[in-house]
């Protein structure tokens, strides 16, 4: 795969995780179901999903900073899928 691909694939994987969480969160409507004993599962697949809680002080700039976290998360997940394929890359040679 090339730099390229491998970026677009962690970031449409950042993508789907976020909207995957949003879907819970939306149809529940409760944060704590993300929990499995001790651990937050939304802060461990969607770290900048904690800007979420401080955010959303009224509509508009709630939007806005759901997209932002979104955005982040696909970031997060490109650079963790390019970390990945050089670490792969560099013991592989």
């Amino acid at each position: 795969m090339t730099v390229r691909q491998t970026a677009v694939v962690g970031g449409t994987v950042g993508l789907i995780v976020s909207a995957a969480v949003l879907v819970l969160l939306g149809s529940f409507g409760v944060w704590h179901l993300m929990r499995v004993g001790s651990t937050d599962l939304r802060v461990m697949v969607w770290p900048s999903s904690a800007m979420l809680t401080a955010g959303w002080c009224s509509t508009l700039p709630g939007i806005m900073t759901t997209i932002a976290s979104i955005a982040i998360n696909c970031l997060l997940y490109a650079a963790v899928a390019l970390l990945l394929r050089a670490g792969v890359r560099m013991i592989s040679t």
